[in-house]
Parts: structure tokens; sequence; C-alpha cells
């Protein structure tokens, strides 16, 4: 078993290369990458749960003259292994907000921004308040822990120091990049899909009554009725975003498995 009270090279160097996955995933995962938690908090979760992992995993042995271009680009690719998957993780907050900007937008209040702490931007309405609830749920879910667990079967699949681009599934990425838009439909298609047959029976109202101002009836009729089914759908809206906190690790590993 390593010690890293052991005054090794070698063991050092292993340390390193699970500190680096770890704080990859400290500083781009949800909650954990959070840009109002400070860069420094961040480092120090990263060091304790490395001690944490360090005894329990197989450490890369190296020559007594290690080559330094190869032990940084290992390095690089750890930290780029922990960065891929908190970004993945954070994909799927990624397409809850996409879907509650969509349906903002559909609803008319597309232009009510709000200021996001968690990123430093500027968020629409309806986006941040559905971003906050999966963060909640996410939270209650023990979702924060998901992460290390993850990491945790990240290592058994790919060792400290072992990745190499020809185990990984390059696929991986374009799955990534279409479930986002894929989620993302499947989270605001309801509301979506009813807020424009409202702005269409709005529209045939218009053309049968030309007297009657769209603007003025139109506007605070989508926005009631965007609310009102927010209200009616918000169980199903939480019942969707729990089943996908659920799968949320086999989908962060789904790039090293096979590979």
């Amino acid at each position: 078993m390593p010690n890293i009270l052991d005054f090794n090279p070698s063991q050092y160097l292993g340390f390193i290369f699970i500190f680096a996955r770890l704080l990859g995933v400290f500083v781009s995962a949800p909650l954990l990458g959070d840009y109002n938690i400070p860069f420094q908090i961040k480092v120090g979760f990263a060091f304790i749960t490395s001690l944490v992992f360090f005894p329990l995993l197989t450490i890369p042995r190296f020559g007594p003259n290690p080559d330094v271009v190869h032990i940084v680009l290992l390095m690089l690719a750890e930290l780029g292994i922990g960065i891929m998957l908190g970004l993945t993780a954070r994909m799927i907050l990624a397409a809850v907000g996409m879907a509650g900007e969509t349906i903002g937008f559909q609803m008319g209040i597309g232009m009510a921004n709000v200021f996001d702490p968690s990123t430093s931007q500027q968020t629409a309405l309806v986006a941040q308040v559905q971003i906050v609830f999966a963060l909640l749920l996410l939270v209650v879910m023990d979702g924060h822990h998901l992460f290390i667990r993850a990491v945790a079967q990240s290592y058994q699949l790919v060792q400290p120091g072992a990745f190499s681009l020809e185990r990984f599934q390059y696929d991986h990425l374009l799955s990534i990049t279409s479930q986002f838009f894929v989620l993302a439909l499947k989270l605001g298609a309801p509301l979506i899909v009813a807020l424009l047959a409202a702005n269409l029976g709005i529209g045939l109202i218009a053309r049968t009554v030309p007297q009657m101002n769209v603007f003025v009836v139109g506007l605070p009729f989508t926005i009631a009725l965007g609310l009102l089914l927010l209200a009616l759908g918000f169980p199903f809206f939480i019942e969707a975003v729990a089943s996908l906190h659920n799968q949320m690790q086999e989908f962060l590993l789904s790039g090293f498995k096979n590979g």
C-alpha cells in the first residue's frame, strides 16, 4: 500500500496524478466548481480527497530518470479527465437552463434576465428558477457525493497515469453534445408546444378580430398561461430531473468504458 510519508519521488508523482484528476472535477463540476466558491477551497478539498484516495490506488512506477515532458503530458491528461467529468455533469444543468430559456422566450419574458452567481453570467428568469431547483434536487439526492463516486470508479477504468488517446472513445464527445439538445428538448417540449399553440390561437383570433390589440391581450395571456403550466408541470419536472440525476454516474463514465 502506498504511503505518502515515504520519501519516494515515484510516490509523489502518483499523488500528483490523483490530485490533478480530482482538481479537474472540483473546478468544473456543478456545486463543487461554482464561481462563488474560492479557488483555494477547491484546491484544499481536492488535496484532502487525494489523500483519501492515495492509499487505495495503484501508483504508476517510473524509472530513476523519468521523461519530464511525458510526466507533464500525463498530468495534463489527468486534469483533462477530471474537467471532462465535471463538464459532462454540468451539461445536464445546461440542458435544464436551455429548456427554461426557451420556455421564457415563448412566454414573452425572454428579456427578463437575472444574475447567476454560480456562473457570473446573466441568465433568463425561468431558466434560473429551474436551474436552482435542479441544484437543490442534486444536493437532496447526494449528487455532490456522486461526483466523488464517479471519480473513484473512473480510477477502476483508467488507472492514474494510464490514460491514452487510443483508449478514449471520441464518439463520446459527440454523444455529450447531442444529448445536451435532446435533454433540453425533452424537458421543455410540453410547455413549448402548449405556448406555441396558445400563440397560434392568439394569431388566429387577431386575424378574425382585427380590432383586438394582440400585444395588449396576448402578452399577459401567454405569461399567465406559462406560469400556470409551470406550476402544474413542476412535479413532472422534478421527476424528470431526478431521473437524469440517477443516470448521471453512468453518463459520466460512458466515455471510458470499453475503451
